[in-house]
C-alpha cells in the first residue's frame, strides 16, 4: 500500500530565519560554519537569521545539502511567510478603506448576499472590492465611475455614484447568467412590437413573457430593485461586447412607467450603435438626443399613428378604457400617456396601476430563478 507524505505547510507567519536560528542552536552550529558549509557569505546567513531577507530557491538547495532539511521545506516556509506578510499589509490597507465601503447601501449588500450582518470594516471592504472585481477604491473609480455607461446628472437632483455602480454591478452579474440566443436585430424589432400586448398582464407575468421573448432575440433582461439614492430607471449595455443586456427597476412603482422604460431601453439597442451603453436616471437630461430617440421609439410602439391626439383629448376614464381596448394595451399605459401629454396626473391616478411590494418580490424571484 502506497502512502503520500504531505509537505509541511505552516498556517502562520514564521520567517525562515527564525526556524534557521533554532536549527543552528539545536545543532550547536555557528553562523560562520553554516556560511562555510553552504558557500554563502557570513553576512548573507546573518541577514536570514535576523529576518531582513528571505530564503530564495537557490539558497534552499544549499541549506538542504548543508543541513539535510529538504529544500521544499524552506521554499514553502518562505512562500507562506511572504503570503502572510502580504495579506497582513493588505488588511492594514483595507482598514483604511472603511469610509469608502460605508458609502454603499447596507440593506442592498445584505439582500444580495454580498455581505453578512456581522461584516464591518475590513471584512465589508474586502467583500465589496471582490464584488466589483477590483483591488482598491481607486481601481473602483477607474473601472466603475468612469465606464462606458455615463453617469448623467440631473440639474435638479444628485445621485449616489457608489450605489449607482452597485446597482449596475448587480444587474451585470444577474444578466450574465441569463441564457440567450445570438443577438438578432430583426427579431428584436418584432419583440418590441409584441411588448404592448404584455402590458395587459400583471407586471411579474408580463416580465416573464418579455424576458423569454427578448432572450430569443439575443437580449438578456433582468430586474434589480432600485438602490437608495440612485434614481435609476433602467440601463442598457453590451456584455462582453456582443450581447446586449437590459436592467430595469421599479422606479415610481407604476405599470406604465415600467413598460415605457423597458421599451425605451429596447429603443436604445435598436436605434443606437452596438456597444453603446446607457444609464437612464429619473430627471436626466431631457434634451439628450439619444434619450429623445429612445422615447420616440417607445411612443411609436405603444401609441402608433395619431392616437396620442385622441388620448390627450380623452375627458373621461371610459374614453381611456375604450382607447386601451382598441390598442390592445393596458389601461395604465393610456392613463400614463394622457398624464404625460396634459400634465393632469390627478385625473388619471386611479387608472394607473401600482407595482406592489409583492410584485417586486415576485420580480426578484423570477430574475433569480431564470438565472439559476
Amino acid at each position: 500500500m502506497s502512502t503520500t507524505t504531505k509537505e509541511f505547510q505552516p498556517n502562520w507567519g514564521v520567517h525562515p530565519g527564525e526556524i534557521l536560528s533554532g536549527v543552528l542552536d539545536q545543532r550547536g552550529m555557528r553562523q560562520v560554519e553554516l556560511a562555510q558549509r553552504t558557500g554563502l557569505s557570513a553576512k548573507h546567513v546573518n541577514q536570514i537569521v535576523k529576518q531582513t531577507i528571505g530564503v530564495s530557491p537557490d539558497v534552499s538547495i544549499l541549506l538542504e545539502r548543508a543541513l539535510d532539511i529538504p529544500a521544499s521545506f524552506w521554499i514553502d516556509l518562505d512562500t507562506q511567510y511572504q503570503a502572510f506578510e502580504s495579506r497582513r499589509r493588505a488588511e492594514a490597507m483595507l482598514g483604511e478603506y472603511g469610509t469608502w465601503a460605508s458609502r454603499f447601501d447596507t440593506a442592498t449588500l445584505r439582500l444580495h448576499g454580498v455581505i453578512d450582518a456581522a461584516d464591518t470594516g475590513i471584512a465589508r471592504a474586502e467583500k465589496i472590492l471582490k464584488l466589483f472585481q477590483v483591488a482598491t477604491p481607486d481601481a473602483f473609480t477607474q473601472t466603475w465611475l468612469r465606464p462606458s455607461v455615463s453617469f448623467r446628472r440631473s440639474q435638479a437632483f444628485t445621485i449616489s455614484e457608489p450605489n449607482t455602480a452597485l446597482w449596475l454591478r448587480l444587474v451585470e452579474r444577474s444578466a450574465r447568467d441569463v441564457s440567450v440566443e445570438p443577438f438578432n436585430a430583426r427579431k428584436l424589432r418584432a419583440v418590441a412590437k409584441s411588448i404592448p400586448t404584455m402590458t395587459t398582464m400583471t407586471v411579474p407575468n408580463g416580465f416573464v413573457a418579455a424576458r423569454a421573448a427578448l432572450a430569443e432575440a439575443g437580449v438578456a433582461l433582468t430586474f434589480v430593485r432600485e438602490v437608495p439614492g440612485t434614481r435609476v430607471c433602467a440601463a442598457t449595455w453590451w456584455i462582453d461586447g456582443d450581447r446586449p443586456a437590459i436592467g430595469i427597476t421599479e422606479r415610481h412603482r407604476r405599470h406604465d412607467t415600467f413598460w415605457f422604460n423597458l421599451l425605451h431601453e429596447i429603443g436604445h439597442i435598436v436605434r443606437h450603435p452596438r456597444r453603446t451603453s446607457f444609464l437612464d436616471l429619473d430627471g436626466g437630461e431631457a434634451a439628450d438626443k439619444t434619450e429623445a430617440e429612445a422615447n420616440d421609439f417607445a411612443v411609436e410602439m405603444l401609441f402608433p399613428g395619431d392616437i396620442s391626439d385622441s388620448i390627450a383629448r380623452a375627458a373621461t376614464h371610459r374614453e381611456m378604457i375604450i382607447i386601451a381596448a382598441r390598442l390592445g394595451i393596458g389601461v395604465s399605459m393610456v392613463a400614463g400617456r394622457h398624464g404625460n401629454l396634459t400634465n393632469e396626473w390627478r385625473q388619471v391616478s386611479r387608472l394607473r396601476e401600482s407595482i406592489s411590494d409583492e410584485d417586486i418580490s415576485a420580480l426578484e424571484t423570477i430574475a433569480k430563478d431564470a438565472a439559476a
